[in-house]
Parts: structure tokens; C-alpha cells; sequence
């Protein structure tokens, strides 16, 4: 269904503040905007332009929307309440097909497990799942297909078209993803908290101010390739390593790796198929059921469930800012004993960011600000070894960058694997790249 000449919300001139300790943030300002039934409207912007901000407003009780909302965050673990899956779906619902639903959104044989425990990606279409179900006349999604390999993803888009047209409901997705602005009917670019650009998604995605946001190109980084010399010892070496858990194949088995100085491997494979307990296995957090990791020449889970002691390894989680725990950005990096004679602000500028979130609590920076700050004190870690679980997440172009440069200048010796859908990113990082399987690690199309 096409969009009519009636909006469910007109917004004009319209400024969203917030209140902080020191006075008011301006987060949007002076927004016109409409939105109209049936329509897909896409907003784009880099991170920390404000889309986040737009949704949530959207979806808030003062929102002044003429329809119900509903709303499916960035981060899905913002939205999870319930103790089981089947639950979570089915809460206030009562009559609702609830196997039926996780059938169709891949989470079948998983009704029983707590929502807490599936994989990033699981998570991302149960809230979607749950948010559908609410039958909302607005569907708004923050980076819905963020979390998602890249099947997933086309199908999650592919839901999102089709609850389009057979409701005629107004859908608002923030994005920073080519195909899912191109599948929009229109597109707003948020620059700064202010619209810079608004129109028909088949006139804008030529613009300019769209194809710097969206821009496809990489540069592929020119790795030297590591001559292992006559008996060296590895850096990382996993033996039969074997770990189980409820998802595609029940976990996976017989993962043989051998990593030295100086490489860099890149990890890809389906939502759930247990890329990042592969790497906490990596890290010393999570004691695989078989095989052996040697660490740096120390063979880790010696009769115990962690080892986190050795002091060779920097895990970057999928959301390495959950790990945040100081009031500023300042007080944050200097943490770090590597970061505490650096001056915040010039290490802010270093990773694209603006110098003024110096005093900002690290909680109040937008996803994509979080996830620059986190991942480059992980950069800067000095450990012979960096494992980086699904790092351009919620990163935009820009981002993508930053973290590429900050790739080029860690060390000449330091080993990195990097898990990850976004195989491009993977390739400009100069990693070979290997698909985990339940019978172990392959080399893509082996």
C-alpha cells in the first residue's frame, strides 16, 4: 500500500531537549517532518545525529503520533523481560500462536530457553517478533538488521516490506545500511540533530550528504604475510575444542586454530552458530566441554571454569560498553593504565569523536559513539592478542574507518581475530577469513 496524503504526525519547526546536571542538550532541532500511513521512511544520519533519539521520541507517551507504536531498539537486551522465549513472545497476549511466530522468525526449539541466552542476532528478530505482534499502526526499528548474518538480514527486511503492505502501516527504520535505504519509500539525513535532507528514496540516494553515509568503499589494508620461523611457538592455539550449546547444531566441534604473530583471521558464519562463545573461549571466560587453548604458551582451564589471569588477551565483546563504569568519558579512558598520561580529548579526536564528550557519562554517547570509544581502548591495549567480536556494529562509514585506522597501528606482531558478518570489513582488515560450522572452522567455500 502506497502512502496517503494524510499524516499520522506533522512536525514542524519541533526542537527535543534534554536536561542534564549543567543545563539542556539539544538532541533534534527545528524538525519538519511527516509521516504517513503505508510509507516506509528511512532516517539516515552518522552516529550521533540524533536517530536514535527521533525513535524513541516517536515511541514515547508524548509522542503525538496518531497511532499506536511500537518500537524495536538498537540494542535488544533494552527490551527483554521474560524468563523463557515462548514467554517474552506471548506476554499480554493471550490466543496468540506462539510457536507458530518463533517458527517463522527461526527461533523454533527454543521456546523454553531463557531470551537472554541466544545469540545477538536470535534476539534482535525475537524483539521484532514481539513488536509485530503487538499489531501497531507504527513500526519503528532502530538498525534492524544490525545484528543479523547476511540471509537474515534480506529476510528480515523482506518482513518488514510485507507488514508494510498488508497492514498499511507507517514504518520508520534508522539505518545506515544501502540496501534497507533503498528499499524505503522516503529518506530524512540527520546531520547534527538537524534534517540536511528529505525526499523520495529513489531521488536521494544519489545526493551527496546519502552517498557519503552509505558509500560501499573499503580500502584493503596491504598485510605483510607472516613467515612463521622453524619451530616458533603460536600465540593462540585451539586443539579439538569442542563446546555445546542450544542453537544451529547444538554448538560446534573439532575447531583446530593455530595463530602466530602477526596474523589476522577473520570469523564469519549464521546467527547462532557460536562465534562469540568461540572467542570467550579464546579469552579465558568460557571452558570449552572439549579440546585444549594454549594462550601465549599457557594452556588455559587448568580444573577451572574461567581463567581470565593471563594477561595476553583484550576480549572487545559484541557490546564492549556494557564494560563501562565510570561518570565520564575522561574518567573511562583513564582507567586504562596504557591511557592514563593521555589526554582525553586529543584521544577522542583520534577516534572521530567529538572532544566535548570529554565529561560526558559514556552512557549518554550514542550506540555508535559507545562502540568507537570501546573499541579503540581495546586497540590500544597492548595485548599480543585482540579478539573483536562483531566490532562495526552500530558503526557507521566513518566509524568503519576509524577502526581500520586504528587497525593499521597496532603492532606488527599483535594476532587478531575478528568475528563477524560484515566480510568486507573483514577483507579491508587483511584477514583471512574462515566459516565456523558445527564440524569445525573452513575456509569460505570449502
Amino acid at each position: 500500500m502506497k502512502a496517503t496524503s494524510d499524516p499520522l504526525l506533522s512536525l514542524r519547526d519541533w526542537t527535543l531537549v534534554r536536561r542534564v546536571p549543567d543545563g539542556e542538550i539539544t538532541l533534534l532541532d527545528r524538525i519538519n517532518l511527516d509521516i504517513r500511513p503505508g510509507q516506509w521512511l528511512a532516517v539516515l544520519g552518522a552516529n550521533g545525529s540524533g536517530k536514535s533519539s527521533l525513535l524513541k521520541y516517536l515511541a514515547a507517551e508524548e509522542s503525538p503520533l496518531a497511532e499506536t507504536a511500537a518500537i524495536m531498539f538498537q540494542d535488544p537486551d533494552e527490551q527483554i523481560f521474560a524468563a523463557s522465549v515462548e514467554r517474552e513472545l506471548t506476554l499480554g497476549r493471550r490466543g496468540l500462536d506462539g510457536q507458530g511466530v518463533l517458527r517463522e522468525f527461526g527461533l523454533d526449539g527454543l521456546e523454553e530457553m531463557d531470551p537472554r541466552l541466544l545469540s545477538a542476532g536470535q534476539k534482535q528478530r525475537l524483539v521484532l517478533a514481539v513488536a509485530l505482534a503487538a499489531h501497531p499502526g507504527v513500526l519503528l526499528c532502530d538498525e534492524p538488521t544490525s545484528l543479523q548474518d547476511p540471509d537474515q538480514s534480506r529476510w528480515v527486511l523482506d518482513r518488514l516490506e510485507r507488514w508494510k503492505k498488508e497492514t498499511g502501516g507507517a514504518l520508520v527504520t534508522a539505518t545506515c545500511d544501502r540496501e534497507e535505504a533503498t528499499r524505503a519509500d522516503w529518506l530524512v539525513v540527520l546531520q547534527d540533530g538537524r534534517i540536511v535532507g528529505q525526499g523520495p528514496a529513489e531521488e536521494l540516494l544519489a545526493a551527496p550528504e546519502v552517498e557519503e553515509l552509505l558509500g560501499d568503499g573499503q580500502k584493503v589494508r596491504s598485510v605483510p604475510v607472516r613467515i612463521e620461523a622453524p619451530g616458533a611457538e603460536p600465540l593462540l592455539e585451539l586443539q579439538g575444542l569442542d563446546c555445546r550449546f542450544t542453537g544451529p547444531g547444538d554448538g560446534f566441534g573439532n575447531v583446530d586454530l593455530r595463530i602466530g604473530p602477526g596474523d589476522r583471521i577473520g570469523i564469519t558464519g549464521p546467527n547462532g552458530c557460536g562465534k562469540s562463545t568461540l572467542l570467550a573461549a579464546c579469552a579465558g571466560a568460557r571452558r570449552p566441554e572439549k579440546g585444549s587453548v594454549r594462550l601465549n604458551g599457557r594452556v588455559l582451564y587448568s580444573r577451572k571454569s574461567k581463567d581470565l589471569g593471563h594477561g595476553s588477551a583484550m576480549l572487545a565483546p559484541q557490546f564492549p560498553e556494557y564494560l563501562f563504569t565510570r561518570s565520564t568519558v575522561a574518567q573511562e579512558i583513564h582507567l586504562d593504565p596504557l591511557l592514563t598520561k593521555r589526554d582525553p580529548a586529543g584521544f577522542l579526536a583520534e577516534l572521530g569523536l567529538p572532544t566535548s564528550l570529554s565529561a560526558t557519562n559514556p552512557h549518554d554517547l550514542s550506540s555508535g559513539q559507545r562502540r568507537r570509544l570501546a573499541l579503540g581502548m581495546v586497540l590500544v591495549s597492548d595485548r599480543p592478542v585482540l579478539l573483536l567480536d562483531e566490532p562495526t556494529v552500530a558503526l557507521d562509514r566513518a566509524g568503519r574507518s576509524v577502526i581500520l585506522d586504528l587497525l593499521d597501528r597496532i603492532p606488527a606482531g599483535t594476532a587478531l581475530v575478528i568475528a563477524s558478518h560484515d566480510r568486507a570489513f573483514l577483507a579491508a582488515a587483511g584477514c583471512s577469513i574462515l566459516t565456523l560450522t558445527p564440524k569445525g572452522l573452513f575456509p569460505i567455500g570449502a
